[in-house]
């Protein structure tokens, strides 16, 4: 046997920079040859001139990523910054979906030379850096930072030690991320304010923070074809959890919700706002989940909570902005208002936001407070309690019922309250579209009448616009829900439910590729919505008519997951199974709808989808065609 040739190893000191595209596996799942094409594009066009530039060699690619050796980690850090730089500018009028962002992270440190490979401790910690940073950002070690701390004017962010997979030793990190990062440096601390924790004890396990977040809204995108709006880079992403109410009384939690959702509301109008679903932050309520987890599955960076005592001589709040990401509190603040009205705190609260942040408020003047500015407190005490009936409680026939009743006893009071007129919109949009409580057409006509009505008292309630486009849907005006779900996204860029609307709305228009990423936008911003199973099972019914019927069953799968008692998963199921050809599970998710709607018939279901709209019956077809050939009965 010939000898081996022989290998040669070398060792020595080098910066290493290792980079990783954001969410590779899903762009390449959305469209794998295009994703190829567009990252073999920014890689020629945009890495290797600015790693040649800065003196660097390109060790190897990676599928989705890449590794750079540099005699200097101060051009490591230079070509990072350069890379990150041209890379936005470059995909400033990309859709979201279809952007190359990536992660980075620099050390300097020992490698190990082998054949023009490089490996080692040195590469490793590179690696791990670049796991911990945001989209578009940088994260850099200790031993790289003291070499670059006086030669680069970039703003450096201590985030302490941190113990990396696979690494001995705990690593000292730094942060950069352009000029998304303060300019004075702070030191994260895994201890939070222990007084706060002991008064917040609910919401101190809420806090919010995360790595990808650094989306906002921009302005909505016109005609009912076009994609949702173009996600950019938010001056805010921050999620509102619910207030905790110290009153020592259950039947006062309405009031908190009420002026949790007002600031989530209010913080919404501030421009570049990216704001979680008041519906995904109150899944948090009275669990104890470790702050760093929250953040990553809500993926926002700043946190506000506080507390509520109300009493009958007025009402104490307690509200505190923490950076979540560094675990830094920015502000804390308490408010007593007695006697007179006592819902306009949260004005003061949304400006202290925006002061903390240094962020324009000119657009942050509550809405809801001016609403609430007058008028008769009763009737908005009761509206208060009507949207907690309908919002925060499970979806049924009862919660349904109550939440009119509250609405109407409002309108007793004050019949131009455009709260309770918002919420009997609402209520009378579910009687009509699930059966609850009374016939179809006349909660039709009950839904429109409060619905126009409380667009003339106050045409900017976003909340009142969405219930108006709600029963439009219900109706079967698919064109008019569709304007009105527009309006609602004017009003409040951040407004999850209007995104799903669209999405539903553009199914009935013949449109399931356009639906799919409206209601992909509405996950994002609320990922654990108590909707979710419903939300799934329009992408599905969505994909079972782009003839995506692996994709359909996976997607209804999750569905189930959620809420093994929604119908539409199992409709879903049974129609992808049976155009596969697999009749055994077709048959079987079919006996699964017939459990959870026992009179089940494909013409009432299709009747159901599609009311009498022509259109959307062609729409669903493909849908229906499945649902027959599984066994449905007609």
């Amino acid at each position: 046997m010939p000898p081996m040739a022989e290998i040669s190893v070398q060792r020595r000191l080098a910066a290493i920079l290792a980079a990783d595209v954001v969410g590779y596996s899903r762009l390449m799942g959305l469209d794998e040859q295009g994703t190829r094409t567009r990252f073999k594009a920014e890689f020629e066009d945009v890495i290797v001139p600015a790693v040649e530039k800065c003196g660097g060699r390109i060790v190897k690619t990676m599928g989705d990523g890449f590794l750079v050796e540099y005699g200097s980690v101060v051009e490591a850090v230079r070509c990072s910054m350069e890379i990150q730089d041209q890379l936005v500018e470059r995909q400033k009028s990309q859709q979201e979906e279809q952007k190359i962002r990536l992660r980075i992270g620099v050390h300097v440190g020992d490698v190990i030379i082998e054949d023009g490979d490089i490996h080692g401790d040195g590469v490793n910690i590179a690696a791990r850096l670049e796991s911990l940073a945001e989209p578009e950002g940088i994260c850099i070690s200790r031993a790289a930072f003291d070499q670059v701390r006086d030669k680069l004017p970039f703003p450096f962010v201590d985030c302490g030690e941190h113990t990396l997979k696979n690494i001995s030793r705990p690593i000292h990190v730094y942060r950069i991320s352009g000029g998304s990062v303060p300019n004075e440096s702070s030191r994260i601390t895994r201890r939070t304010n222990r007084r706060t924790r002991n008064v917040l004890a609910i919401a101190a396990a809420l806090i919010v923070a995360v790595a990808s977040a650094w989306l906002g809204l921009q302005q909505f995108v016109s005609g009912s074809s076009a994609g949702p709006p173009n996600l950019g880079t938010p001056r805010l992403s921050i999620a509102v959890l619910p207030f905790v109410n110290l009153s020592g009384d259950e039947s006062q939690n309405y009031f908190a919700d009420a002026l949790t959702e007002d600031i989530t509301s209010d913080l919404s109008r501030i421009s570049g706002s990216f704001v979680i679903s008041r519906s995904s932050a109150a899944t948090y309520r009275d669990q104890s989940i470790e702050a760093k987890r929250v953040a990553d599955e809500l993926n926002v960076r700043y946190l506000l909570e506080g507390t509520v005592r109300r009493a009958r001589s007025g009402v104490l709040v307690s509200a505190a902005l923490t950076d979540a990401k560094t675990g830094q509190q920015l502000w804390s603040e308490r408010y007593e208002k007695r006697g007179g009205n006592i819902y306009t705190f949260q004005n003061e609260v949304t400006g202290r936001v925006a002061r903390a942040l240094n962020l324009e408020l000119k657009e942050a003047v509550s809405h809801q407070a001016s609403r609430r500015g007058g008028g008769n407190l009763d009737s908005i005490d009761l509206a208060l309690r009507a949207w907690a009936e309908i919002w925060n409680k499970p979806q049924s026939p009862a919660t349904n019922r109550t939440g009119l009743e509250y609405a109407n006893r409002a309108l007793e009071l004050n019949p131009n309250n455009a709260e309770a007129l918002g919420v009997a919109t609402y209520a009378y949009a579910r009687a009509a579209t699930y059966g609850w409580g009374m016939p179809r057409a006349e909660a039709i006509r009950k839904g429109l009448e409060a619905g126009e009505r409380s667009l003339t008292v106050d045409p900017d309630n976003a909340d009142a616009v969405y219930a108006l486009g709600f029963i439009h849907y219900a109706a079967g005006a698919t064109i008019k829900s569709l304007e009105l779900m527009r309006r609602v996204i004017e009003l409040n860029r951040n407004h999850a439910p209007a995104y799903f609307f669209t999405g539903v709305n553009l199914i009935r228009l013949g449109k399931p590729r356009e639906a799919i990423q409206w209601i992909e936008r509405a996950f994002r911003l609320s990922p654990r919505d108590p909707l979710r199973s419903v939300w799934h099972a329009i992408i599905g019914r969505a994909q079972v008519l782009l003839n995506e019927d692996k994709q359909a069953i996976e997607t209804a799968q999750k569905g189930v997951v959620a809420n093994p008692n929604h119908p539409h998963n199992y409709a879903v199921l049974a129609s992808a199974y049976a155009h596969l050809g697999e009749m055994e599970k077709a048959t079987a998710a079919l006996d699964e709808l017939k459990r959870v709607l026992p009179n089940i018939t494909a013409s009432g279901y299709l009747s159901q989808l599609a009311s009498d709209d022509l259109v959307a019956i062609k729409s669903y077809e493909r849908l229906i065609v499945g649902l027959r050939n599984a066994g449905l009965a007609n």
